[in-house]
C-alpha cells in the first residue's frame, strides 16, 4: 500500500494504544523517526490531548465529526497539521496533512459569498452553474465540471467552468465503462477524491515487524483522501490529459446522482482547508438541488390536483370521459409534455392530439390488460416493446398508460409522446483538447468524429416518476367519470332492468366514495364529511380536528422497492391507522401518500393524543420488503368559527409541513398559524 506525498498516514490499533503502520514520510511531518513510531503509542508523536480527543469521539462514532489540528516545527517553521481519523475494521486510520497558509485570500468570506449565491439559485440549472464557478474560484483548477449519471450509468456533463483557451466539453457524455457500477457505489461512500499531482511518486506504508501478513491484508485504508491513484484512475486521468484532480460526489437518497470534478493539466496543490471549502459548497448545492427538484415535482402535482378537483363537480354533472378529454385535454397534454391523449373505457374510445388510430389504441389496451395488469405502464421506445408489435403507432414513440379500474375490466388513460431526436456527443472528439475517453472497452484515442456522434432515433423524452404517480391518480378520477357515464347510459337504455341498474348504481356509489387501493374513503367522500362536520360545528358549537398525515420519504420507498411495495405499504397503513381511531372518527386517502382523519368532537389536545396513537400505528407497520418500517409527519388543525373547508385543510397542511421541516416522525398543530 502507498499514499500520495502531500501528507502522512498512521494506522493504530482499535484502542488507539499502538501504531501498527505509518507512511515512510511520517518523520518529515511528525519529527519522529519511523522506527520510533511503529509499535509505540501515538501520543509520542501527536500528544496526549489530541489522541484523547480522537479516542473520545470514536467511542460513539466511526469517524471524527470534523478535523483536528496540531502544530509541529517542519523545516524550521511552525506548521499546523490537520488530522482526520476514522475506524476501519479493527483499526483506526489517521490522515495528517499540512495546512499551508492562504496568503491574502479571505476563504471564509469567499465561501459565504458562494453559499449565499447557491441559496438564491431559482432552478437546478442555475444552481449547478453557480456551483462550478464557485468551486473553481476556491480551488483554482483549470476546469470544473458537474456530471450526472443516467439510469444506464453513463455520465453527462451538465455544467462547466474553464480557463481561457480550453475547449468546452459541456453536453458530452462519458460511457458507463469509464465509471463502473462498483466504482460508483464506492464513490457514493468515499465522497472525496483528491490527486494534487498525478506524477508524484507514491510513499510506501511501513508495517510493524510484529504484524502477520494476514493482519496487514485486513487493514483497509482505502477510504483515505491520501490514497495513491490506482492504475485504472491513472489511465483515466491520462485520457483526460490531466495531472491533478479533485472529485466530490453528489449523493441523493437513491445513491450517486453525479459528481463535481476538477482537473488541471498541471499539478495543483490543494490545502485541506480549500478542499473542505469546496466540499462545503457541494454539500450545500446538493441539498438545494434536491429541494428545488422536490419543489418542481410538488408544483406539477399541485397543477394536476387542481384539475382533479374540478372533476369532482363534473362527476355530479354526469360528463363522460370523452367530454372530459375535450374539456381538460389540452391542459393535461401541456402538464405531461405529451403530444396526444387517449381514453379507452368499456363503452368508447376518445382521443385528442397526436395518437395512434382508435383501432390501435384498442389493441394496446387489450394487450396491457392481458399482459400487464393494474399498474401504470410506460415506455420511451414504444416500437421495441412487445405490447406494440406489428402496430402502426402513427409517429408516437413514447407511452404512459394508467389503468382506470372497473368492475369487469380496466379502462386505460394513455399519454403519447412523439419522437424526440437527440444527438449524443461521446467524449473523445478531436476538438476536445483535454477530455478524451472511450465509450468502449478499448483505449484507441485516434477515432473519427463520426464514431463519437450518436444519433438517437425512435425514442421520446423519458417519463418522470412524478408523472407516473400523477397519471395513476388521474386514471382513478377518470374511472369515476367512466362509471358515471356508464350508469347514465344504462339508466337511459335499460330502465326496465331495475336489478341491473341497482347494481350499477351501487358500483358508482362505491367508486365515488372509496379509494380503490386502500378501501378507505377517497378525497371526494372525505370532503363531503368535512363539509358535514363544519356545518355541525357551526350549528352546535362543537369542536373537531382535522389530522393530515404524510408518510415520510415515501418517494424513496417507491424508488428503492418499487411501486407494488409502496402500494402494499399504503394498504397496511390505512388498515392499522383505522384500527386506532375512535368510533366517531373517519379516515380518508387525500392523495398519494397523504391521509386525512376527521376527529369529531376533538379538542386540540384530543387531536394530539389521537395523532400520537396514529404515529405509533404507522411505526408498527411492516412489510416483507421493509422490515425496518416507516414514519409519518402529522399536522393537527382545530376548527375555528370562521373556517371554511379549504382554510381548515390548509392549516393542517402547513402544520404537517412544519413537522416535515422539524425533522419528520413528529406532530405539529396549527396553534399560532
Amino acid at each position: 500500500m502507498s499514499i500520495q506525498p502531500c501528507g502522512c498516514l498512521l494506522v493504530l490499533d482499535k484502542n488507539l494504544a499502538r501504531i501498527l503502520q505509518c507512511s515512510a514520510n511520517a518523520e518529515h511531518y511528525l519529527r519522529v523517526a519511523v522506527d520510533d513510531l511503529l509499535d509505540h503509542r501515538p501520543e509520542h508523536a501527536l500528544g496526549k490531548r489530541l489522541i484523547g480527543k480522537i479516542r473520545t469521539e470514536l467511542r460513539t462514532a466511526n469517524r471524527l465529526s470534523g478535523p483536528l489540528s496540531v502544530q509541529k516545527v517542519i523545516d524550521g517553521r511552525k506548521t499546523r497539521l490537520q488530522v482526520n481519523a476514522f475506524r476501519s475494521g479493527n483499526s483506526v486510520v489517521l490522515e495528517i496533512e499540512p495546512i499551508t497558509p492562504l496568503g491574502n485570500r479571505r476563504l471564509m468570506g469567499t465561501v459565504n459569498q458562494w453559499l449565499t449565491k447557491l441559496s438564491r439559485a431559482p432552478t437546478p440549472d442555475s444552481l449547478i452553474e453557480i456551483l462550478v464557478a464557485g468551486v473553481r474560484d476556491i480551488t483554482r483548477f483549470e476546469r470544473v465540471l458537474v456530471f450526472h449519471f443516467d439510469d444506464e450509468g453513463h455520465g453527462v456533463c451538465l455544467a462547466e467552468s474553464l480557463a481561457k483557451g480550453l475547449s468546452p466539453v459541456l453536453g458530452q457524455r462519458f460511457a458507463a465503462s469509464d465509471y463502473p457500477e462498483a466504482q460508483r457505489e464506492k464513490f457514493a461512500v468515499r465522497e472525496v477524491r483528491s490527486i494534487p499531482d498525478l506524477g508524484a511518486d507514491g510513499i510506501p506504508v511501513m508495517s510493524s515487524a510484529t504484524l502477520s501478513e494476514g493482519v496487514v491484508r485486513e487493514i483497509d485504508a482505502s477510504g483515505t483522501v491520501l490514497r495513491a491513484p490506482s492504475r485504472r484512475q491513472r489511465n483515466f486521468l491520462d485520457d483526460f490529459n490531466a495531472r491533478s484532480l479533485l472529485s466530490v460526489a453528489i449523493v441523493s437518497q437513491a445513491g450517486l446522482w453525479g459528481m463535481v470534478t476538477c482537473i488541471s493539466a498541471t499539478p495543483t496543490p490543494l490545502p485541506p482547508t480549500l478542499r473542505d471549502a469546496a466540499r462545503t459548497l457541494v454539500t450545500m448545492a446538493t441539498q438545494r438541488l434536491f429541494l428545488l427538484k422536490a419543489r418542481m415535482e410538488s408544483s406539477f402535482l399541485l397543477q394536476v390536483q387542481e384539475s382533479r378537483d374540478f372533476l369532482v363537480e363534473d362527476v355530479k354533472a354526469g360528463l363522460s370521459p370523452s367530454d372530459m378529454l375535450q374539456k381538460y385535454g389540452s391542459e393535461w397534454l401541456a402538464l405531461f409534455r405529451a403530444g396526444g391523449l387517449a381514453c379507452k373505457t368499456k363503452g368508447e374510445i376518445s382521443e385528442i392530439g397526436l395518437t395512434p388510430s382508435l383501432k390501435t389504441v384498442a389493441t394496446l389496451a387489450e394487450r396491457l390488460e392481458r399482459n400487464h395488469g393494474q399498474g401504470v405502464w410506460l415506455s420511451a421506445r414504444l416500437k421495441d416493446d412487445p405490447v406494440s408489435e406489428d402496430l402502426d403507432l402513427n409517429g408516437c414513440c413514447g407511452m404512459l398508460a394508467a389503468p382506470m379500474p372497473g368492475e369487469d375490466s380496466a379502462g386505460w388513460l394513455m399519454f403519447f409522446r412523439p419522437e424526440h431526436d437527440r444527438t449524443f456527443y461521446w467524449a473523445g472528439r478531436p476538438q476536445a483538447d483535454a477530455l478524451v475517453s472511450s465509450p468502449g472497452d478499448g483505449r484507441d484515442l485516434r477515432r473519427t468524429f463520426s464514431i463519437w456522434q450518436e444519433e438517437v432515433r425512435g425514442t421520446s423524452e423519458h417519463w418522470k416518476p412524478v408523472e407516473r404517480l400523477a397519471a395513476a391518480d388521474l386514471g382513478e378520477d377518470l374511472a369515476l367519470l367512466a362509471s358515471a357515464s356508464e350508469i347514465t347510459r344504462l339508466n337511459e337504455m335499460l330502465r326496465e332492468e331495475q336489478q341491473a341498474l341497482a347494481r350499477a348504481n351501487e358500483k358508482l356509489r362505491e367508486a365515488v366514495s372509496h379509494d380503490s387501493l386502500t378501501g378507505i374513503w377517497n378525497r371526494y367522500r372525505t370532503e363531503q364529511e368535512l363539509d358535514k362536520e363544519l356545518a355541525k360545528a357551526r350549528r352546535h358549537k362543537l369542536p373537531f380536528c382535522v389530522l393530515l398525515l404524510d408518510i415520510d420519504h415515501f418517494k424513496h420507498v417507491n424508488d428503492t422497492w418499487g411501486h407494488e411495495a409502496g402500494d402494499e405499504l399504503l394498504r397496511h397503513i390505512a388498515c392499522d391507522v383505522t384500527g386506532v381511531l375512535r368510533q366517531e372518527d373517519h379516515i380518508g386517502r387525500w392523495g398519494g401518500e397523504e391521509f386525512v382523519v376527521v376527529a369529531t368532537g376533538a379538542s386540540r389536545a384530543d387531536g394530539v393524543v389521537l395523532a400520537e396513537r396514529i404515529l405509533a400505528a404507522v411505526a408498527g407497520v411492516r412489510i416483507v420488503q421493509m422490515p425496518e418500517g416507516v414514519t409519518a409527519s402529522i399536522g393537527v388543525a382545530t376548527w375555528r368559527p370562521e373556517d371554511k373547508r379549504k382554510e381548515l385543510v390548509a392549516r393542517a397542511d402547513k402544520a404537517m409541513y412544519a413537522a416535515k421541516t422539524g425533522g419528520r416522525n413528529r406532530i405539529e398543530t396549527d396553534q399560532g398559524l
